[in-house]
């Protein structure tokens, strides 16, 4: 890419700082997937797929999705008083998990089918706020074009819980160094979002006052109103293969679908947020100023479409062989999955991509809309092929296809809406 041009086009400057941010953090955890794939079973790595899902559900109840008003707050002092918002509440909300896992965690583990549950489902809340804290710096820094701190973060971020992984499994640390390496690595991410947004902006946080939080908490109601049904829709759509994996099948496919989930999801749906995060940014000054971002859109669709179609094509035929090389003999099931949910891979990453068009626009109500037939089709392509075949390589297709409608419309509806 000529270097002029990136001089002149801030949105390409920060699109590729982010990009080759994300594209660094995404690659450092694969060092370790040779090595985490040879000392971890797939049975251990279904039960972290387990935890981790019910994690992600709980983060987005925890919010009330406040965080997504960072980015339009009217000031920035604004914004970090949202910040102290969206802290208050998930601190609350990880209280009151924690009373609820104490009451009820042999009951939970029952509803999951997974008797492990009982002894680790405790971390969750500490989890729970690790990802709030962390969610929010990168929300700071997509606000104030801290595109080198944001690219940073989720370096950091990456390598914490990968490295940590690694440490705690060579210990055998309580037979559960997969589970405590990924909380390990969540809270030294969340501690140092904390230490770099004090030490930038440390007089803009001291200001934060419970008057204010009040005053935005009613101004961006519809964020708890519309977004959060509609993102907690679409959070527990990307959850429910994994739940009803676990339910129809066992814990083991549940590791191959969750390790299929990190090569290939994982480091595709980084790289589309890094440059959805760039085209929320510059699309909302495009739609503040121009009253529509539809050019914008086109222009960035053109080019993910023909690098994303290359890119399918190219690794395809050998993703079986490519499991059983990097990860060992005990994975190469989940490259055969992988072949199965690749179409379906690359069309969310266009549309996760240029997805924030919905939310510049304020269309929260069809965001909903959408999100409530995301998990619809999810939910009947899993229950239903399940229901009829016993074959999980036909549930995985059904399941591809119908999420693939799914992120098709969300394309449609958002350069629809880009224009007003």
């Amino acid at each position: 890419m000529n270097l002029k041009f990136l001089k002149r086009n801030e949105f390409a400057k920060n699109a590729l700082t982010l990009t080759i941010g994300t594209s660094v953090a995404q690659f450092l955890p694969f060092l370790f997937y040779p090595i985490l794939g040879r000392i971890f079973s797939p049975d251990d790595f279904g039960l972290l797929a387990t935890i981790s899902s019910i994690t992600a559900i709980c983060v987005t109840l925890s919010t009330g999705k406040y965080e997504f008003s960072i980015l339009i707050a009217e000031s920035k002092q604004d914004a970090a008083n949202i910040i102290g918002l969206v802290l208050l509440i998930s601190f609350s909300f990880c209280l009151l998990l924690l009373v609820f896992f104490f009451l009820l965690s042999s009951q939970f583990s029952v509803w999951f089918n997974t008797p492990a549950l009982e002894r680790w489902v405790f971390i969750i809340p500490f989890s729970v706020f690790s990802i709030v804290i962390y969610n929010c710096y990168n929300e700071w820094c997509v606000r104030n074009k801290y595109f080198k701190s944001l690219s940073w973060n989720k370096i950091i971020n990456a390598s914490a819980i990968a490295s940590s992984k690694l440490i705690f499994g060579l210990l055998n640390f309580l037979n559960g160094g997969l589970i405590l390496g990924d909380l390990l690595g969540r809270l030294i991410s969340a501690f140092g979002c904390v230490f770099r947004a004090l030490h930038k902006d440390k007089e803009v946080f001291l200001k934060i006052s419970l008057s204010s939080i009040k005053k935005l908490a009613y101004r961006y109601s519809n964020f708890p109103k519309f977004n959060l049904p509609a993102q907690l829709l679409n959070t527990i759509g990307g959850q429910l293969p994994i739940i009803l994996i676990g339910v129809f099948f066992d814990r083991t496919q549940v590791g191959y679908y969750s390790m299929t989930a990190s090569i290939l999801s994982v480091p595709i749906s980084v790289i589309s947020l890094a440059i959805r995060d760039t085209f929320r940014q510059r699309a909302y000054e495009d739609y503040t100023k121009k009253g529509e971002c539809r050019n914008l859109y086109v222009k960035t669709f053109k080019p993910l479409f023909y690098i994303t179609a290359i890119a399918t094509l190219s690794v395809y035929f050998f993703l079986p062989k490519l499991f059983l090389f990097v990860l060992g003999s005990q994975w190469e099931t989940a490259g055969v999955y992988s072949q199965i949910l690749l179409p379906m891979i690359a069309l969310s990453f266009l549309s996760n991509s240029l997805g924030g068009v919905l939310i510049v626009t304020e269309k929260l109500k069809i965001s909903m809309y959408w999100q409530i037939y995301y998990v619809s089709i999810i939910f009947i392509s899993l229950y239903l092929s399940s229901t009829f075949s016993q074959d999980i390589k036909i549930v995985l297709l059904f399941y591809s296809l119908g999420l693939s409608t799914a992120y098709i419309i969300q394309m449609i509806l958002s350069y629809k809406y880009a224009k007003k």
